[in-house]
């Protein structure tokens, strides 16, 4: 991705390790702090001053689904756990299209 610029993204994904790897690639990280401490309100005004205004709606669906089904959810990585749950929406969906025996 050399033409990466930006990465942006809720609070659920802001941990130190990711900042200084998205760093030290030279990309813009605008990730949301946690917390109300005057250092993360400083950076959240300034992220939301350089274009961060809403969630993605996608992340707003994975968060709802997660929440909802977070207890059948055995997967500790955030990838496998994404994973997870687009199967469960497509055995919803399956069910959903059966007829009843």
């Amino acid at each position: 991705a050399d033409d990466l610029q930006s990465v942006v993204a809720d609070n659920a994904f802001q941990d130190w390790h990711t900042e200084y790897e998205i760093s030290a690639l030279d990309v813009e990280y605008l990730v949301h702090y946690r917390g109300s401490s005057p250092n993360a309100v400083m950076n959240n005004a300034l992220i939301r001053a350089k274009g961060y205004s809403q969630r993605w709606m996608a992340e707003t669906s994975y968060s709802t689904t997660k929440r909802s089904l977070g207890d059948a959810v055995r997967a500790l990585g955030w990838y496998r756990q994404f994973r997870e749950i687009v199967l469960m929406f497509a055995l919803i969906n399956i069910e959903s299209l059966c007829e009843p025996l």
